[in-house]
């Protein structure tokens, strides 16, 4: 006979072994659950009795530091850094559009982010690239109209302070 302790931290027993079979099978029990010889005072958890042991699946294999990473996630597609940067430049050259430096530098990484991407295509980013560029463009138009509208207007040092200097 066994005592159980629940997902409800209630004792329950106690009972036979046949019936933690029987919760384990319908997904009460698992590994990590309390569980108690009954009159022993001892509790353990489930996957430390050998007589429900063999009914669990194996634990997990520990992960060394330093080891490789494991198949299942060795195949996902790294975000390419030039990719990332593109997009910081981009959002920066936004408020910073009165001025050409930063718009054409997200043009130019977003490029070169975008051909390394179709030269490896496990490499992600591929957004991350075509937004920085987008963004250096729409950039670069504003200052370019920024500059032309100030160009032309005659005399622009009378609007420095907003009103006509005297």
């Amino acid at each position: 006979m066994y005592k159980i302790i629940g997902a409800d931290q209630n004792e329950y027993g106690p009972i036979t072994a046949e019936q933690v079979r029987q919760w384990m099978a319908e997904g009460r029990l698992n590994g990590l659950s309390k569980i108690q010889v009954d009159g022993s005072g001892v509790w353990k958890q489930l996957r430390d009795m050998p007589e429900f042991a063999s009914l669990l699946p194996p634990p997990p294999p520990p992960i060394a530091l330093g080891a490789p990473r494991p198949a299942s996630t060795a195949g996902t597609p790294l975000t390419n850094p030039l990719a990332a940067w593109a997009l910081g430049t981009g959002i920066a050259s936004m408020p910073c559009c009165v001025t050409f430096i930063l718009s054409p530098v997200s043009i130019v990484l977003g490029v070169m982010a975008l051909s390394q991407i179709n030269q490896n295509p496990k490499q992600g980013g591929r957004g991350l690239a075509t937004a920085g560029i987008v963004l250096g463009c729409i950039s670069l138009v504003l200052a370019i109209l920024f500059w032309g509208i100030y160009m032309m207007v005659p005399d622009a040092s009378q609007f420095h302070s907003g009103f006509p200097i005297r």
